[in-house]
């Protein structure tokens, strides 16, 4: 529908009838109020200055107000061609009735509940949004104290969240890592791998990473997110580097212990079926047949009594009783005890004991079995004519037991192992020294349960010094 046209206007006519009244009511009257005052007053000279002021204030005031008049009067010529095109006839039937009072009062009272309506859906909002933002700073708290790697990302694999740990693990900053590609910031193919596999499938994928700069061993589950930009993946990644050395030691001490136990067993049972098969008869190879196997028994009686040992040090740690006792006669002792074996192996046994008494906070048994192990393991790996030395001293508030010798000493890629049960840096020498391969693990677990700490400090071709520190009776709390 297009709007009705408007008939053309013609230019505004000069207004002489506005000019006529103002000439009727204002200057006439004034002419004459001159004319009469002139033959009464003072001459015809102020007559004519007063018509011409009279004039001149008639020719401003028409200036000033013939615009205005002109401009009302185009207003009103415009509101009469306007009447002329548009019905301003409004039909009866569609003029609304007028409400009545009650009517009214219906009407306001139904806003007023349409308003109460909407202030409780306004702070209903408010309240969900509220709780939506603690809901989402308590999940991103969580997300960051969690001890396991949490990795987010999209499809495209850019990183959306990766908490605290997994940036530890990944040696990546968060600056670094979100919004980037994972494999850009997390340089780990297999990482990737498992969340290609994610993705592409729909299904939980499980695989272990390796990180081999940080040496360390992950155990990541991948699984499909639903975000608001399409499907995603979760992976949550846990450090399992100690658990899988835990179980290599597991499988390695099955397999040692079982070997440990075989190789007695088996020179017994050899000696055995030797005596019955008519090595009775000859009375030289019998006797010495028989005291082969009462040392095989020695030895494997020996290896059962230390994994027993071992096995109650690390199941029942309270079982020991620490209480103050007496350092020095507890060392002097253990050093008497290994003399003999010292003499017989032509090596220098040396005592070097402090001035005064020294009480430290242990299990005695515990600590001359610490002693013991220490003093025969250094005995056993050095060669005649060379020199075994026990030391006992003050440091600050521990007492440092000191065993070291200048025998055939232990090399820097083994020393980390040799607390390690069963482990042997020369297999072959400690068979034929008697050792069982527990010694060392032994010493290592009754220092931790004394609160104590143990060192070694070795040099292959010039010897080992075993240092280890038991605390002092005033240091101990109890």
């Amino acid at each position: 529908m297009t709007a009705p046209e408007l008939p053309p206007t013609s230019p505004d006519p000069v207004n002489w009838s506005l000019f006529w009244r103002v000439w009727r009511s204002v200057f006439l009257p004034a002419l004459l109020g001159m004319t009469f005052w002139a033959f009464t007053g003072p001459g015809w000279s102020w007559a004519l200055i007063a018509l011409v002021v009279v004039s001149i204030s008639v020719q401003h005031t028409m200036l000033i107000a013939g615009p205005m008049i002109q401009t009302a009067a185009r207003l009103r010529k415009t509101a009469r061609d306007l009447k002329a095109v548009l019905p301003l006839e409004v039909p009866s039937s569609s003029v609304p009735p007028t409400p009545n009072r009650d009517e009214l009062i219906a009407a306001e009272e139904e806003l007023f509940a349409v308003g109460v309506r909407v202030q409780t859906e306004l702070k209903t909002l408010r309240e969900l949004a509220l709780h939506l933002e603690q809901s989402t700073t308590l999940f991103e708290g969580v997300l960051e104290t969690m001890q396991e790697a949490v990795l987010v990302v999209d499809s495209s694999e850019h990183v959306l969240f990766i908490n605290s740990a997994a940036r530890d693990l990944f040696d990546v900053s968060q600056f670094s890592a979100v919004g980037k590609l994972a494999w850009e910031s997390i340089r780990s193919s297999q990482l990737q791998e498992i969340i290609e596999q994610a993705l592409s499938t729909g299904k939980m994928v499980r695989g272990e990473v390796d990180l081999p700069r940080r040496k360390l061993i992950l155990d990541v589950s991948a699984v499909v997110l639903s975000l608001e930009s399409g499907p995603g993946c979760l992976a949550v990644a846990y450090d399992v580097t100690n658990l899988r050395r835990l179980e290599k030691m597991r499988r390695e001490f099955v397999s040692n212990v079982s070997h440990e136990l075989k190789t007695p067993l088996t020179s017994i049972q050899a000696y055995a079926d030797t005596l019955l098969n008519g090595g009775l008869e000859d009375e030289g190879s019998s006797r010495l047949f028989v005291e082969r196997i009462i040392e095989q028994s020695e030895r494997l009686s020996l290896l059962i009594q230390d994994l027993l040992r071992l096995a109650k040090i690390e199941s029942e740690p309270e079982a020991f009783r620490l209480e103050p006792c007496d350092a020095l006669a507890i060392a002097a002792t253990t050093f008497q005890d290994h003399q003999a074996i010292a003499e017989t192996r032509q090596v220098r046994l040396e005592y070097q004991p402090p001035e005064g008494p020294l009480s430290v906070i242990a299990d005695a048994d515990g600590l001359r079995t610490i002693l013991n192990n220490l003093l025969s393991n250094a005995l056993s790996y050095t060669p005649a004519g060379e020199q075994v030395k026990l030391t006992v001293r003050r440091a600050g508030e521990r007492v440092q037991f000191e065993v070291s010798d200048t025998g055939v000493g232990i090399a820097r890629e083994y020393q980390s192992r040799v607390f390690e049960r069963f482990y042997r840096v020369d297999k072959s020498r400690a068979r034929s020294v008697g050792g069982t391969g527990l010694g060392l693990a032994i010493v290592r677990h009754l220092v931790e349960v004394m609160q104590g700490e143990i060192t070694l400090e070795s040099e292959l071709g010039k010897g080992s010094t075993f240092r280890v520190w038991i605390p002092c009776t005033k240091s101990i709390t109890p």
